[in-house]
């Protein structure tokens, strides 16, 4: 097996365990974003960081799956915010995360001279992923999020259709499993993907946490 290939079957068993799920399906306490949280994650494969920061501060990733392969991430301790301690966690990969929303941000790598802001298309195309993901989702009773992690990858095709998908592991359960298929072949985009955007895009689903709340029109999870 080459290196490469071992890095994407690593990558594909981390993602078992990788965070996301604020992004599109649950919605941040207004006072969140400046709250300090305890954090002790030790320095580490990035892919389970990302994991170990995503359940502690509830937040969200979407990100090319080959940006976290081979990069490791800084320790990260103590009492901080979201934001401080994602910076940290950061430090020395290589990587920078644009924040979408109060509790979703993308991950890039560093530029030599940082841009002010994501293009616009860029931006949007990343908020209409999450659209159609979240309506996909919470339109299947045994899929609706919040009590599962999963990872999910995207292929769009010029004309904004899902072209493929693939989940990478397993939510815990063969019947939620079965609904998220059946939610992501309805998925919707219909939106051509901008110049920018690297595919498959990742997105990783976490079970809501401290400080989110659904956001399935206030219905529950399944349990």
């Amino acid at each position: 097996m080459t290196p490469d290939a071992r890095a994407q079957a690593r990558s594909a068993r981390l993602c078992r365990a990788l965070m996301f799920g604020a992004i599109v399906l649950a919605a941040p306490k207004a006072s969140a974003e400046g709250r300090q949280i305890d954090f002790d994650i030790a320095a580490q494969p990035l892919a389970a960081a990302l994991e170990q920061y995503g359940d502690v501060a509830g937040r969200s990733v979407l990100y090319n799956s080959n940006l976290t392969a081979g990069r490791h991430s800084s320790a990260v301790r103590g009492p901080m915010t979201a934001g401080m301690a994602l910076a940290r966690l950061l430090a020395g990969t290589g990587l920078s995360a644009r924040v979408l929303g109060e509790t979703s941000f993308v991950l890039y790598p560093t530029p030599a001279t940082t841009p002010a802001a994501l293009p616009a298309p860029v931006s949007h195309y990343y908020a209409r992923l999450q659209t159609g993901l979240r309506a996909a989702l919470c339109g299947e009773a045994d899929a609706r999020p919040g009590s599962y992690r999963i990872a999910l990858q995207f292929w769009i095709d010029p004309a904004g259709n899902v072209e493929r998908f693939e989940r990478l592991g397993s939510a815990g359960s063969a019947t939620v499993d079965a609904g998220i298929d059946r939610a992501l072949r309805r998925m919707q985009v219909q939106m051509a993907p901008p110049v920018g955007i690297a595919q498959p895009v990742t997105l990783v689903v976490v079970p809501q946490g401290s400080g989110v709340t659904m956001a399935c029109d206030g219905s529950p999870a399944r349990p």
